[in-house]
């Protein structure tokens, strides 16, 4: 006897498959304030960039909602990529007024990218000065991600968001009159928690349309002040740091003070998950911007890369001594106040700098004048330079990194992939990814765990000796060209936690 059936069972029966489906393939918005290489101020950017490509490799339908901030609809152009503008526009209330954006999709590498124009993205991505003015654009903008799926008709499951810029969209599903009905997802990544979107209340509740009773010890509220990243955390159905390491540290009081109570209370739902680099982009075996390219198995283009840049950087092409080389953002966190006073001791170092970076004037001014006393040894190029900064990790020998904390960092990678031996101190994501070359077993790079000169000092005259004999120095360098530091396994950790949380 054979039993039909019913439409009810039908309907359950494809209600449970398409769920499953759903858990599968989720379907994830990235909402993000900057997106390499079209908008990028650090490596958030980077992140948001290559992340969704590996993420869409490994069975997640993923897609990317940014601000076209001035410049960007220009390097859009000059990439070569093709624009759609939707016809319709996306609109939200905020602030008593209408705020409203055209949506420009550009498709990057299967990735689908919509940029949002409106009046509020027409300054600086970020502001130097935090109120309940100058934030509009970042709660505006996680808004206009919320009403997003009305413009394209494709609605995601989670909303992951990047640091505080986006942290209020999580906010909005719990607390929002409008949104905190929406069934969605949100997974908030933390890039770097010392920037936590901090000002005082004003007029923001009343403008934003969140419900002023969020305003307490459980929600927004952070000694008076509206905390946007504490908020994210609070609400997010899961919460992710850049590396293992970094989960760990932003717990403890000496590394993010009060927060690190909140961090604790919600460790249940917090996940280190290592970043990891474009390695197309960031590949010494094709990359156009070397006069010569190279790999682990033919290593000899690094010398013409070498030669490159000792001849760029005024240097005589004919050294062979260890060329120490730093790519950086010029601020306290990456180790310059334990840097510059080292650079008194130049002539005992017995090797040859190179600087290039931006940032404080007080550091730019100190290369510079190192720079000036120290011609045959030091040089110092200010701003940023994409070319130079390639050339830099093929031609240097080691890579200096001494950062005072580091969520993940990406330059120690790229140098390694690039066959430049980091010196780093053992924080964050330094330590997940660099391993000191005189412990058991050998290692890829040059550590040090005091935050002082002297500490640096020891692992980079460590380093400068080991040069010294090349069989030793080849062995380390090449372990570190044969790290794996794709977006592979991360990727596949980001859907799994995707699934977990649906």
């Amino acid at each position: 006897m054979t039993t039909q059936r019913g439409p009810r069972q039908n309907f359950k029966e494809q209600h449970l498959q398409a769920q499953h489906l759903t858990v599968q393939h989720p379907k994830v918005l990235f909402a993000a304030p900057e997106v390499a290489p079209f908008s990028k101020v650090g490596g958030l950017g980077d992140v948001t960039g290559s992340l969704p490509k590996a993420l869409l490799k490994c069975g997640v339908d993923v897609r990317v909602v940014t601000p076209l901030w001035p410049g960007v609809m220009q390097k859009i152009k000059e990439a070569g990529c093709k624009i759609s503008t939707l016809s319709q526009r996306v609109s939200v209330t905020y602030a008593w007024s209408v705020a409203d954006a055209a949506v420009h999709r550009v498709d990057s590498d299967g990735v689908p990218i919509y940029f949002l124009e409106g009046d509020y993205y027409s300054g600086d991505i970020y502001p130097w000065d935090l109120n309940s003015r100058t934030v509009r654009p970042f709660a505006a903008f996680c808004m206009q991600a919320l009403e997003l799926e009305k413009v394209t008709g494709w609605s995601p499951d989670i909303f992951h968001c990047h640091d505080w810029t986006s942290a209020f969209l999580p906010c909005a599903l719990a607390w929002h009159r409008h949104y905190r009905g929406m069934k969605q997802k949100s997974v908030l990544t933390l890039h770097n928690v010392a920037h936590q979107g901090m000002f005082p209340p004003g007029s923001f509740f009343e403008e934003s349309g969140l419900d002023p009773s969020c305003f307490n010890i459980g929600g927004l509220e952070f000694y008076g002040q509206v905390n946007l990243l504490k908020g994210g955390i609070v609400s997010a159905a899961a919460v992710t740091t850049v590396s293992p390491r970094y989960a760990w540290e932003i717990q403890t009081y000496e590394s993010t003070q009060a927060l690190s109570g909140v961090i604790y209370a919600e460790r249940r739902k917090l996940t280190g998950i290592l970043n990891g680099i474009d390695i197309d982009y960031w590949n010494p075996a094709t990359d156009p911007m070397l006069p010569e390219c190279y790999s682990a198995a033919s290593p000899a283009g690094k010398t013409a890369c070498r030669r490159e840049l000792l001849k760029n950087t005024n240097f005589d092409p004919a050294y062979e001594g260890p060329l120490v080389v730093c790519v950086s953002r010029l601020v306290e966190q990456k180790g310059f106040d334990i840097i510059l006073p080292a650079l008194k001791q130049l002539d005992s170092l017995g090797a040859k700098f190179i600087f290039l970076g931006s940032g404080q004037r007080w550091i730019e001014d100190a290369l510079r004048n190192a720079a000036a006393a120290n011609k045959d040894s030091l040089c110092f190029v200010p701003g940023y330079n994409e070319p130079l900064a390639h050339l830099l990790y093929a031609g240097g020998d080691i890579y200096l990194m001494p950062s005072l904390f580091e969520p993940c960092g990406l330059s120690q990678m790229i140098a390694m992939r690039y066959g430049t031996v980091p010196v780093v101190r053992e924080v964050g994501g330094l330590i997940d990814t660099v391993t000191d070359a005189d412990a058991d077993g050998g290692g890829n790079g040059f550590t040090f765990l005091t935050y002082d000169t002297r500490g640096m000092l020891w692992s980079l005259r460590r380093a400068i000796e080991r040069h010294s004999n090349a069989k030793a120095w080849n062995k380390i360098r090449l372990r570190g060209m044969e790290e794996d530091f794709s977006w592979n396994r991360p990727a596949a950790l980001y859907r799994d936690l995707y699934r977990s949380v649906l």
